[in-house]
């Protein structure tokens, strides 16, 4: 009691080998945190655990996670499986303590709302609002790649700024290098406009009003969280197209597709082909032995 834990540096290899980091490393860290807690707990709860327990109620809290540590010791057929999950607990926490760190919690909801159209209580914000809070965090923020990743998410979820003076009034307060800023004009390399085209209309000043979604009507995913809200609009295709549900017309094979049998949704893709015609020089043509 009093006396200061002793901490060692580890160095924790994250791969396919390693069961918990495979089943978690695809959840939100709120999620992950709450199951490692749930497990521990459940260790905790055990009959074989019931020694926790009773020291638990000598001092009538709740087990910290190294005293959970400390007993478990005694108890070698959880040695391996506390070691691990410990072991995720402490990266969790420290990947939150990072965010927090950094303020990441208001910079992905401000995110959000630029790629959503909306914020999270539904509300659809005036564009100079948003610009407002950019300004405001580019002169929090002291990396300059995160500078540069909100502002490409500025110009890309608006397909280019409504005039040249915000661009360069972002610009200036975004305080990029020569390089970051050669990165920001290569946006119009891959088609998108660092400022919108005047076309004069009155539609075209209402929309500078308001923020536009990314992609024209927002998508939202099912998540509980926030700062979850977007969704990627490659996503519903990826699903599509693991589910074979992906219409050919629209999206057709440039290789031969795989028999019925082997695709997800065989028989609604029966009739489908390749609009590749595969040549003996191709390197996408079958093999007449049907070697790999």
């Amino acid at each position: 009691e009093g006396s200061e834990e002793a901490t060692t540096k580890m160095d924790a290899l994250l791969n396919d080998n390693d069961e918990v980091w495979v089943e978690l490393r695809g959840k939100h860290i709120a999620d992950v945190i709450q199951v490692l807690s749930t497990r521990i707990r459940e260790i905790v709860d055990s009959s074989t655990g019931s020694a926790l327990n009773n020291s638990a109620k000598g001092s009538g809290k709740a087990l910290s996670i190294n005293q959970m540590a400390k007993a478990l010791k005694a108890l070698p057929e959880y040695r391996q499986i506390m070691s691990k999950l410990s072991q995720h607990m402490q990266i969790a926490h420290q990947c939150m303590n990072e965010f927090n760190k950094q303020g990441l919690l208001d910079l992905s909801d401000l995110e959000q709302t630029l790629a959503t159209g909306k914020t999270d209580e539904g509300r659809t914000p005036k564009l100079k609002e948003l610009l407002g809070q950019v300004v405001e965090t580019f002169r929090g923020q002291s990396d300059s790649m995160m500078r540069l990743r909100l502002l490409l998410i500025v110009i890309i979820s608006q397909r280019g700024l409504s005039s040249g003076s915000d661009l360069q009034k972002l610009l200036h307060e975004a305080n990029l290098s020569e390089r970051e800023t050669a990165i920001m004009q290569n946006l119009e390399k891959v088609g998108c406009p660092l400022v919108q085209a005047d076309t004069g209309g009155k539609m075209s000043k209402l929309r500078d009003k308001r923020v536009n979604a990314y992609g024209g009507e927002a998508v939202e995913s099912e998540s509980e969280y926030s700062s979850s809200r977007y969704v990627c609009l490659l996503k519903n295709i990826m699903e599509d197209v693991t589910s074979g549900n992906l219409s050919v017309e629209e999206y057709p094979s440039v290789m031969p597709l795989p028999d019925d049998d082997a695709m997800p949704g065989g028989s609604k893709t029966k009739s489908v082909q390749s609009v590749r015609k595969a040549s003996a020089g191709s390197r996408w043509a079958k093999t007449s032995t049907g070697a790999e």
